[in-house]
C-alpha cells in the first residue's frame, strides 16, 4: 500500500469545489488518465457509485469508486475496488481561499509485480494527483 496526498487553494467557494467533485463524471475533466465514467447511480447516504475505466502507465484498469463517508460540502471520502483497491479522500476547508486536501492510498495486487510496479505507481499516481488538483483550479477558477 501507498499514500499519495497533495493540496491546492483555489478562488472558487467550497460549495462549488464540493458540488463539483461530488459528481463522478466530472472527474473526467480534470484526471487525465481517467478514461471513463459511466454507470453513475445514487446512494441512500447521498453520495454516488460508479464504473470507472483508467490507464496506469499505458495499462487500463477497471473497478468501482463508490461515496463512503461526506459531510456536507467539506469532505468526501471514495472507496475504489477492482483492478485498484484503496480510498481517495477530498477535505474542502474555506479560508481566504478554498483548500482542497487530496489524499489517496492505494493497493496494489498482492503479487510479486506489486514490488516491482509500486514504486512506478507511486510515482505515476503522484505527479496524478498534481495534475487533477491544478485541473480543478484551473476548471473552477475559469
Amino acid at each position: 500500500m501507498f499514500t499519495v496526498e497533495h493540496q491546492i487553494e483555489i478562488d472558487a467557494a467550497p460549495t462549488d469545489v464540493f458540488s463539483f467533485l461530488d459528481d463522478p463524471r466530472n472527474h473526467l475533466k480534470i484526471t487525465p488518465s481517467l478514461i471513463d465514467v459511466g454507470n453513475v447511480e445514487a446512494l441512500p447516504n447521498g453520495g454516488k457509485r460508479a464504473e470507472y475505466r483508467y490507464k496506469l502507465a499505458g495499462v487500463e484498469l477497471v473497478g468501482q469508486v463508490e461515496d463512503v463517508e461526506r459531510s456536507t460540502d467539506d469532505h468526501l471520502v471514495q472507496r475504489l475496488s477492482g483492478a485498484i483497491d484503496g480510498t481517495i479522500s477530498y477535505d474542502i476547508e474555506d479560508g481566504e481561499r478554498t483548500t482542497v486536501r487530496y489524499k489517496a492510498e492505494y493497493q496494489l495486487p498482492g503479487t510479486v509485480v506489486e514490488s516491482v510496479l509500486q514504486p512506478v505507481a507511486r510515482a505515476y499516481n503522484e505527479r496524478e494527483a498534481e495534475a487533477t488538483l491544478e485541473n480543478l483550479k484551473t476548471f473552477l477558477e475559469n
